[in-house]
């Protein structure tokens, strides 16, 4: 690996890196939001209100993942299986449909 693949993407202004958008350690910015570590160098983002945000971004994703799949579980046990995917067929095109 050469060093200019080594330090790739490169590292902004270090006056960036005091925001919590930016990594404290390597200054690059921060891909997501819901990560408790850094996307590019993996070190633990110290921030406090950082790290509330992210939690509460990680609560809402799992309640709402948890929402779609209990309705999925109540629509299968209502009208079965296939029933569920014949409704969906129905309702939405052919490429947004999930098993």
């Amino acid at each position: 690996m050469t060093e200019s693949e080594k330090n790739w993407p490169p590292a902004p202004s270090a006056v960036k890196a005091t925001d919590a958008k930016f990594c404290p350690h390597c200054g690059r910015k921060l891909l997501t939001q819901t990560s408790a570590l850094c996307n590019w160098c993996g070190v633990k983002i110290d921030d406090p209100e950082y790290q509330e945000k992210a939690a509460q971004n990680r609560l809402e994703r799992d309640q709402a993942d948890r929402a779609a799949v209990e309705a999925a579980l109540q629509e299968e046990a209502e009208y079965g299986t296939l029933g569920r995917l014949k409704r969906q067929a129905k309702t939405k095109p052919a490429g947004e449909l999930k098993p």
